[in-house]
């Protein structure tokens, strides 16, 4: 009798810590798969970055400073600039923040299009927010929509961008925020305005 019992006892025993390591393989594997996303979401993040960091900062150069900004608004600008530096060429750039994404699970997932001349450019990084604010030469802050003649006052841009994943986590036991996010801020001095 005290034989079975062993064998019952050493079955349980090795039935949890079967579960045990179950247990820890998926918990490592949802860690795992976090962290892979956070990497993602902050590569994202700065690649987006550098993009409008190397845009903006071309503002108003090789083209006359009045009407370099074309339209200036909280989600959309639009400018002049030879990016390229090739002779005389004038290119226009365009950001727009537009409508949600319906593929996404992220309900504040939205699309942002980058046009240059006449091509157009979606770029699918689970953008959440992207914020242009625009200041005068004493770093006042101006009223969005900047319009008409208010746009050759324009001195300098303020960036404000967040991602976040298009996929949630669980959060049942963290009870934090069920997407992953990045985040970026900069405010930029283009030097031909």
């Amino acid at each position: 009798m005290t034989v079975m019992l062993d064998i019952i006892g050493a079955a349980i025993l090795v039935g949890m810590v079967v579960i045990m390591i179950l247990n820890v393989n998926v918990n490592m594997g949802n860690e795992n798969f976090k962290a892979l996303t956070e990497l993602r979401m902050q590569t994202e993040t700065i690649q987006l970055a550098r993009i409008l960091e190397y845009d903006l900062h071309k503002v108003g150069y090789k083209v006359p400073r009045a009407g370099a900004i074309r339209i200036a608004d909280t989600s959309r600008l639009k400018f002049r600039a030879n990016l390229f530096n090739v002779g005389s060429a004038t290119d226009s750039v365009e950001y727009n923040l537009g409508g949600f994404v319906a593929w996404s699970k992220n309900p504040r997932d939205k699309s942002l299009y980058r046009y240059e001349n006449t091509n157009k450019v979606y770029i699918d990084f689970s953008i959440t927010r992207l914020k242009f604010s625009y200041y005068d030469s004493r770093d006042s802050l101006m009223a969005t929509p900047v319009t008409g003649s208010m746009l050759d006052s324009i001195k300098s841009i303020r960036i404000l961008l967040t991602l976040e994943s298009p996929e949630p986590f669980d959060t049942t036991r963290t009870q934090g925020s069920g997407y992953i996010g990045g985040y970026y801020q900069k405010l930029i001095y283009p030097r031909n305005l």
